[in-house]
C-alpha cells in the first residue's frame, strides 16, 4: 500500500487556493447584500421578492396606455382581483389599451404576478 504525504508547500498552496475562493464568496454575498439593502441574514432570507401595497400595483392611469387618451385600434387589457399583502387585503381593477396583443399580454403578465385572487383577466379588441 502507497501512502501519499503532502508537503508543506502543498498544503500552503490548497489552503491558499480554499483562502480565496472563500474570499470571492464572501465578497460576492456583501455586495449582493448592500446592492439590495438588506441588513440582517434573516432580511435575506425572508424578504419578499417584491411589495405588493397599492402604490407598487402597475397603473396605466396617465400614462401613454390609459384609455381614456387611446386613439385608433388595439388592444384593451382588464385585470381585476384580490391582492395579498401579508395582512392587508384589497380589491383592484385596472384597464390598459395597448397597439399590439402582445404589449397587452404583457401587461397582463405583470398584473397575474400581482393579483393573488383573479376575478378576470384577459385582452379583447379594441378601437377608440
Amino acid at each position: 500500500m502507497v501512502r501519499q504525504v503532502s508537503t508543506r508547500a502543498q498544503v500552503a498552496r490548497k489552503f491558499g487556493s480554499l483562502c480565496k475562493v472563500s474570499f470571492v464568496a464572501l465578497a460576492t454575498f456583501g455586495l449582493v447584500a448592500c446592492q439590495s439593502q438588506f441588513q440582517t441574514p434573516s432580511d435575506l432570507l425572508f424578504a419578499p421578492t417584491f411589495s405588493k401595497t397599492r402604490q407598487n400595483l402597475p397603473y396605466t392611469r396617465n400614462t401613454p396606455y390609459d384609455c381614456r387618451t387611446f386613439t385608433g385600434s388595439g388592444w384593451k387589457g382588464i385585470a381585476s382581483g384580490t391582492v395579498y399583502d401579508f395582512s392587508d387585503r384589497y380589491q383592484t381593477s385596472q384597464a390598459g389599451c395597448f397597439k399590439t396583443q402582445d404589449q397587452c399580454l404583457a401587461w397582463l403578465s405583470a398584473m397575474r404576478s400581482f393579483i393573488d385572487v383573479p376575478r378576470f383577466i384577459r385582452c379583447n379588441p379594441y378601437t377608440a
